[in-house]
């Protein structure tokens, strides 16, 4: 954006939003990695972040009708990881929980999303997801980030994750390892999370796999409504979301840095943070009552 659109998007929120929650966001300015040119080194804007907010939260208050708890257990401040369950072929669920540790966590907080390698690829999408806040999952990447104190979240599950079909929701794929070796490098607390609702917004039927090469995603999912209908087909179905926060998992209490380096130990540690993620998953599913109600 140019100094005139940033004004802009700053004027609009001033109007649009109550005192307390405009408030709450500009107290996060705190939080920026800002290196004096509106952006900090991976392409995080401010004001871009903040249209995002302004638009998503509506998806938020209105359309998924986001229910959360367990806030407490986000650290008001340094280094974190939210370790969350993957699904849709959208990151619907991921904008949901940044929106989310925005209005209730205490303080509010940015979250720096990590997202596939592909992602970065991908014109418009690539520039659209680096404004946001969000970093292509490297290893440097992420431990920049952890350095800096930064709050990230993680997807273990990868695109295998999004690419479960339908019948397979809300059951995990094995986790990738990598954030529980982080984690106790840096001494990172890891929080769990469970999304209940993200798995309807596009339930999934079947994949395309040539023409994701083609286009240079994983795949194109099939959806009762996508391709048939086009670009209406992308629109996703308006389940109610659930998030909660477990309580943070502290490795690095009981290891120390140099049991990163055991592969055997961190498979496992993996396995355990998947266990209780399950756990909350299902645990939230037993307590809803309707998808869309």
């Amino acid at each position: 954006m140019d100094e005139r659109q940033r004004n802009l998007v700053r004027k609009i929120a001033e109007r649009l939003l109550p005192k307390d929650e405009k408030e709450r966001l500009l107290s996060l300015k705190a939080q920026l990695m800002d290196e004096g040119f509106g952006y900090d080194k991976f392409g995080f804007e401010a004001e871009s972040a903040l249209a995002y907010y302004l638009f998503f939260n509506l998806l938020y208050k209105y359309w998924f009708r986001v229910k959360s708890q367990g806030h407490k257990n986000i650290p008001p401040k340094g280094r974190a990881m939210l370790v969350i369950n993957h699904s849709g072929m959208i990151p619907i669920d991921f904008i949901m929980i940044a929106i989310d540790v925005m209005k209730n966590a205490t303080p509010p907080r940015i979250t720096r999303g990590i997202v596939d390698h592909f992602a970065g690829a991908l014109p418009y999408i690539n520039l659209f997801i680096q404004r946001g806040g969000s970093v292509i999952g490297s290893r440097e990447n992420m431990e920049e980030l952890l350095k800096a104190d930064q709050l990230i979240g993680v997807f273990p599950e990868g695109t295998k994750g999004i690419g479960k079909p339908f019948s397979q929701r809300y059951k995990l794929v094995r986790f990738n390892v990598g954030f529980v070796e982080l984690a106790i490098k840096y001494q990172v607390p890891i929080i769990p999370v469970a999304v209940i609702g993200a798995e309807e917004q596009f339930p999934q039927i079947g994949k395309i796999r040539w023409l994701g090469r083609l286009l240079g995603f994983p795949y194109i999912p099939v959806t009762p409504t996508f391709p048939w209908l086009g670009l209406l087909g992308l629109i996703p179905l308006p389940s109610r979301y659930y998030i909660y926060y477990g309580k943070p998992i502290k490795f690095y209490k009981r290891y120390s840095p140099d049991s990163a380096q055991d592969p055997e130990l961190i498979r496992r540690l993996a396995d355990h943070v998947q266990k209780i993620v399950q756990e909350m998953i299902n645990q939230g599913l037993k307590k809803r009552k309707s998808i869309f109600f």
